[in-house]
């Protein structure tokens, strides 16, 4: 074979191989060439959504189109989460998912309408938000370490609220219980801001809810934090101290959340989006607007598809049997 032949050959192969690639480069380039839809799995005003909102304006921004919100709420989260899975997998519905949606619902639900690792494609993570223990102004305890004894000899008579069934402040509730040994009932709402102000007039005794929620009452004196459930204090409430301080560990559930394609979406749109989220968590105006409420934006490792979706699979190894174990199924 003549030197010339081998270059005409080896320039046919690249020519051939960037006509094959060419329709796929150009759909990434394209893309969005309309709205895109953005299913929050609950209701309006709760901290996903409000999240959500703020994400979805950024995409709006860097990709030239509108990222509109649909609330889906019901069923934890995991009705909105079936339709976005069984979505057109065109790039133009995609979800936000959490901890809630698409950790805490395997264990709690026998039968879940999707399965969060293989029926999605994990376009990037967000960020994750800690819970803290919030409770009425007036309830007769001055730190955690006296809740805990309030608990021990009350509980059976205490109320706490929750946005409802397999939400994280559900599961913050119920984790609580199974630390403590304790029969607190768990009062599910039908979203955060119903539960949030039965708290602050007095009506029910606590709550576990992310800090986004809990910042702003907690900043007009409408309600007491007396602990963050991390293994460590929070830069937003430096003076709250964790549970971990008390003794009391395994509380720390991460309220993660991050944004999910259908299975099957194009792989250049699946890393136009990528791009774009890895933008926006890098965005000081963005961090400028979350960090105070207690968002922790992600890390590379994470802030990926491969890495998010390997990340909701340890989570799921890590929650699941503890879930079950503790006898909190739903279904």
């Amino acid at each position: 074979m003549s030197h010339e032949t081998r270059i005409t050959r080896r320039a046919f192969s690249i020519g051939l191989g960037g006509a094959l690639l060419a329709p796929y480069t150009a759909r990434a380039q394209s893309y969005p060439a309309r709205t895109v839809t953005v299913i929050v799995p609950f209701a309006a005003g709760g901290p996903t959504d409000a999240i959500a909102r703020v994400y979805a304006e950024f995409l709006s921004r860097d990709l030239g189109q509108t990222f509109v919100i649909e609330n889906i709420a019901g069923a934890g989260g995991t009705i909105g989460s079936t339709k976005a899975a069984k979505a057109n997998p065109d790039g133009y519905t995609i979800q936000i998912g959490q901890a809630g949606t698409h950790v805490s619902s395997v264990g709690l639900y026998k039968s879940l309408g999707y399965n969060p690792v293989t029926d999605y494609e994990h376009l990037g993570l967000l960020g994750d938000l800690p819970q803290i223990l919030i409770v009425r102004k007036d309830l007769p305890v001055k730190d955690f370490r006296e809740f805990v004894d309030y608990v021990k000899k009350n509980g059976d008579k205490m109320n706490a609220g929750t946005a409802g069934p397999g939400s994280s402040s559900h599961m913050g509730g119920a984790m609580l219980n199974v630390r403590l040994g304790s029969k607190v009932t768990l009062v599910p709402y039908r979203g955060t801001g119903p539960a949030m102000n039965d708290l602050i007039s007095g009506k029910i005794d606590f709550m576990v809810e992310v800090s986004l929620t809990a910042m702003p009452q907690i900043q007009g004196g409408n309600i007491r934090p007396l602990a963050v459930f991390r293994s460590a204090r929070i830069a937003t409430l430096p003076e709250v101290p964790s549970t971990n301080e008390f003794g009391v560990a395994g509380l720390d559930f991460p309220v993660w959340l991050g944004y999910l394609a259908p299975k099957g979406t194009p792989v250049d749109i699946v890393g136009r989006l990528n791009a774009s989220i890895r933008k926006a968590t890098a965005d000081p105006t963005l961090r400028a607007r979350l960090s105070p409420l207690g968002l922790e934006m992600p890390n590379d490792a994470t802030n990926n598809p491969v890495g998010f979706k390997a990340f909701i699979q340890s989570e799921i190894d890590r929650w699941v049997p503890l879930i079950k174990g503790a006898g909190l199924q739903l279904d």
